[in-house]
Formats: C-alpha cells, structure tokens, sequence
C-alpha cells in the first residue's frame, strides 16, 4: 500500500501555494515519512481556483511526483535562444469522485480514481465495479493499484484525545464532515459519519481498521486527509505514528527518511 498526502484549506479557502499547488502545512514531513503521492491542480484548470468544499470536490487533480513546496528550476534558454521548460513533469491525473458514475465515466477517460474520504465501505465497493465497467468498455484493465482511497486520519496514544479531535465542537474535522451531509443533519449524523469514515484512535487501533477497510476495497493508495489541526504538534505526531506503522509493514525505510527530516 502507499501513501498519498492531500492537505485540506482552513475552512476550505482558496488558500493555494507557488504554481497553483494546495498548500500543504505538514507536506516536508509527508515525504520524510515516506508518502510517495501529492496532489494539484490540473494545468489550467479553472484558472488555478479551487472549487468550494476543497479539493475533494475538484474535477481532477494532478499526481506531483514530490511535495507542493519543492520547485525545480526552470530551463530559461539553449545557446541564447529561449526555451522554457517545467522543472516538474506532469504526472497522472485523478479524479475525486463520490458516486460511482463519475467513477464510470471518468474511468473510460483513463483517470484514475479517488474515492473522497466520506464514503463508507459499501459505496467504496462500488467504486471499485464502476472503475471496472469504465476501463472494459474503453479496452484497459482496471488494475487494484490505480485505485486511491481518501481517509481522515488521527492516531494518538490517549485514544479519548483522538476522538475529541475529530469529533469535538471546534473540530475542523468535524465541520468538514457536516459539509458532507445535506443541510440541516443532527450533530449525531455527523458523528455516525466520522466513525463510518474516519480512521481514528490509537496506534493499533487505527491499524485494525485499516486492515478491515483494505479488506472490503482492495485498493493501491491510501490518501492522507490532512485538516487544518489547531494542535500542529499532535498533528505531527499522529501523521509520523500512522506512517511509521503502515510504511515498516510493506519494508519502507521510514527511520532514515526520519532521521534525514531532522537533519534538514
């Protein structure tokens, strides 16, 4: 499994880095931890403007092959005559979706999907059939690693402070998930959510339900939904924990790409 790291606005602004890239607040961390996957606008798309609810609302976004924040330099000019070239090849392009018809349809386009982070498992597995259905009918096979699945998550060693962070009253968490429910829903509704969708708890709690989750969806990426956290040192720590555990199982490195972070 790897890891992809999408970094939501505060308030789901249209707060954007250099070159129309989110911004990402832990996106240095993500990749000394070992995420493989970040996220961007598509050239040109809507003139770089991040649609309301954030980027799990947008059409398609971009694959980046490293962290927002990291520019390469630019190819200005070749004996005198100009010529300029990105220091950052195009990746891939995905395509948030939430019902399985946009999976379908953006499937037969040769987008890969990315199921947003408030589905339950139920509609997960039927990402899955659409994504098939959408690459058989444009002749490619649907392969289990294109598929992406966003997730909330908050790992912490006292497992009542995890769930206070995602479920209490000033919870940037809990304002995101109430977005995704039709006006008016009860603060019950939106905890039921929270807990269908969110991973959360402890270290080997939050373990069990990925386990659990990869089983119904069988999907290649996890994407790390990462809120605008008041406590940046808990937010830290829950991403750095969460990784630790999922990247030393499938044999990543992460202690040297730990160590080179704090050697930055």
């Amino acid at each position: 499994m790897k890891l992809g790291y999408l970094s939501i606005p505060p308030a789901c602004a249209q707060h954007q880095g250099p070159n129309g890239f989110f911004a990402a607040p832990r996106a240095n961390l993500a990749e000394a931890l070992g995420f493989s996957e970040f996220y961007a606008l598509p050239p040109g798309a809507g003139g770089g403007v991040v649609e309301p609810g954030g980027p799990e609302r947008q059409a398609l976004l971009r694959i980046l092959p490293d962290h927002p924040g990291r520019v390469l330099p630019e190819l200005v000019a070749v004996d005198g005559n100009p010529r300029r070239q990105s220091g950052r090849t195009a990746g891939a392009l995905v395509a948030p979706a939430i019902g399985a018809s946009t999976v379908r349809a953006q499937s037969r386009q040769g987008h890969a999907p990315l199921s947003v982070s408030w589905l339950d498992a139920d509609l997960l597995a039927r990402h899955w059939a659409a994504h098939v259905t959408g690459s058989t009918h444009a002749a490619r096979c649907a392969r289990r690693r294109d598929w992406r699945v966003a997730r909330t998550v908050v790992v912490d060693d006292d497992p009542l402070r995890a769930e206070a962070t995602v479920k209490g009253p000033d919870s940037p968490c809990r304002a995101y998930y109430r977005n995704a429910l039709p006006p008016g829903a009860s603060d019950a509704a939106v905890a039921a959510l929270i807990d269908a969708c969110v991973l959360y708890g402890s270290q080997a709690s939050v373990m069990a339900q990925l386990e659990d989750l990869a089983q119904t969806a069988a999907f290649g990426t996890l994407v790390f939904v990462d809120h605008p956290w008041p406590d940046a040192a808990l937010a830290r720590r829950s991403m750095t924990l969460f990784a630790d555990a999922v990247l030393q199982l499938h044999q990543t490195p992460t202690n040297f790409k730990i160590k080179k972070l704090e050697l930055a």
